[in-house]
């Protein structure tokens, strides 16, 4: 229950934040409240009792440190959830594309009108400026190359693309 509370709480503060003053760096704002909300969890763990009043004496016998781990198990499957369902909206291909078919007035459009609206080069860029940000990329002269973490990354994604056996598309 204090999971899905502090859960709430992560919500509420990070559309109150992003609605107030977008930060430039979105995702690491994003996990900082998570992560300062989980210390604040655990401490709210240990000062309440685990009965929380609500549940059975047989729910709350495992002990307080299997209840913490759970709370945090819970609390952290609730944030990568919700990360994967920010970064579906905030940088999937499809859900821009319907977006600029349903802002059409018409609400359709060609091939050529969405490749106008949604250039290759533009997600490029962005997708470049990104993996930058997070230091997965360096620049040096135009060309660019993979850190250590962006060696790790890609040879985890070409494990798995591999083993589910995905192809080289993107």
């Amino acid at each position: 229950m204090l999971a899905i509370g502090f859960f709430v709480l992560f919500l509420v503060i990070h559309v109150f934040l992003f609605r107030l003053r977008v930060p430039e760096r979105r995702f690491r704002a994003m996990v900082r409240i998570a992560f300062a909300l989980g210390l604040v969890l655990v401490a709210a763990h240990r000062a309440t009792s685990s009965e929380m009043g609500v549940l059975p004496p047989a729910y709350t016998t495992a002990g307080w440190a299997v209840d913490l781990l759970n709370s945090l198990l819970v609390y952290t499957f609730l944030f990568v959830g919700y990360s994967m369902f920010y970064f579906l909206v905030d940088r999937g291909f499809s859900g821009r594309i319907m977006i600029e078919i349903e802002n059409s007035p018409l609400r359709r459009l060609r091939s050529t009108e969405i490749a106008a609206r949604y250039s290759l080069e533009m997600v490029l860029r962005r997708r470049l400026s990104e993996m930058l940000e997070i230091g997965r990329i360096t620049e040096t002269g135009g060309c660019y190359r993979n850190t250590e973490k962006g060696q790790s990354a890609a040879t985890m994604f070409a494990f798995v693309k591999r083993f589910l056996q995905l192809g080289e598309g993107g």
